[in-house]
């Protein structure tokens, strides 16, 4: 599928549902108006043409309403500032979905073609995505920004994911879930982790419940497994026991063979890497979900309260 610039939206939120007309609507569907803009009526029919353009794709009524009205609410903003795409724009755009997918004018024609687009109307469904880009670009990326403090303070927030080496050393009391069990039987045995799991907060505790209850060998041990580096367990427990710190222990991990509770007694040699090595990959991060919260702000308090929006039942 040929996509446009507003399609990928601000991380995706901004769905642009933009009607190129639908062939084989049912003839008989009452054309109901559904929705008002500014007194601007959004009918059943236009809705049936939007869901027409999703494909595969599975929304419910309500998510497919909220994302017409955005996308109309989006083009009467940007026609309110007077923000327009300029041809050259168009031309650069459609230039650059041509080389991303190896195409000439031939096959970029056979694919408009395939999806029931002519040229024109194309370049006209790339011009109202290119004027909401620029809008939301105005009025959302200008006013989002992420300081050093905000990447330091998620960094010691989330050391633990930056861990390199080291290694952990880990008890585990493991309940086995028998060959053949039913989804009750196994509700059962994960109800008994859970109660376990509540009861096991020192490591004394632990020690003397693995002891009477774990079904590993180490069980006598207090249910000590010993020192792995990451990646020398099984990839469900690796995970478990890297999230920890010492003394913390795991919510049951389910296994195919049973549930794991998991105790880190102590982290060996642990390095992690330095704040430099992941400033931007943090900013990045904390910068996306700015914008993501600052654009659902905005469509759904900013923007629409310039607007009457009312939706009919």
């Amino acid at each position: 599928m040929i996509r446009t610039p507003a399609m990928r939206g601000v991380r995706g939120a901004v769905i642009a549902l933009v009607a190129v007309g639908v062939v084989g609507v049912r003839a008989e569907t009452v054309n109901r108006i559904v929705a008002t803009i500014d007194g601007e009526p959004i009918t059943s029919f236009e809705v049936d043409r939007y869901r027409a353009q999703l494909g595969e794709q599975q929304v419910s009524e309500e998510q497919l309403l909220q994302a017409i009205l955005t996308d109309r609410l989006l083009e009467k903003e940007a026609a309110s500032k007077g923000i327009e795409a300029r041809s050259d724009d168009v031309d650069a755009y459609i230039d650059q979905v041509k080389q991303r997918g190896g195409l000439d004018d031939a096959a970029f024609a056979a694919a408009l073609e395939r999806q029931g687009l002519t040229l024109e109307t194309y370049r006209e469904r790339v011009k109202k995505e290119l004027v909401k880009t620029q809008l939301i670009s105005r009025e959302i990326r200008g006013r989002v920004s992420v300081s050093n403090e905000d990447v330091e303070r998620y960094y010691d927030e989330h050391r633990e994911q930056y861990r390199t080496g080291g290694g952990v050393t880990v008890r585990d009391i493991f309940l086995a879930i028998p060959p053949g069990a039913d989804d009750a039987e196994v509700e059962r045995i994960r109800a008994r982790a859970v109660e376990l799991r509540g009861k096991a907060g020192s490591r004394r505790a632990f020690a003397r419940l693995a002891d009477e209850y774990s079904e590993l060998p180490g069980a006598k041990e207090g249910g000590l497994l010993g020192s792995f580096k990451q990646g020398e367990m099984a990839d469900a427990l690796d995970r478990a026991a890297f999230a920890l710190k010492p003394g913390e222990v795991s919510e049951p991990v389910q296994t195919p063979e049973g549930f794991h509770i998991l105790r880190v007694d102590e982290v060996v040699g642990e390095e992690y890497r330095p704040v430099k090595d992941v400033e931007e990959e943090i900013r990045e991060k904390l910068y996306g979900e700015a914008l993501e919260r600052r654009y659902q702000d905005w469509i759904t308090r900013d923007l629409r309260e310039r607007h009457h929006v009312e939706v009919l039942n």
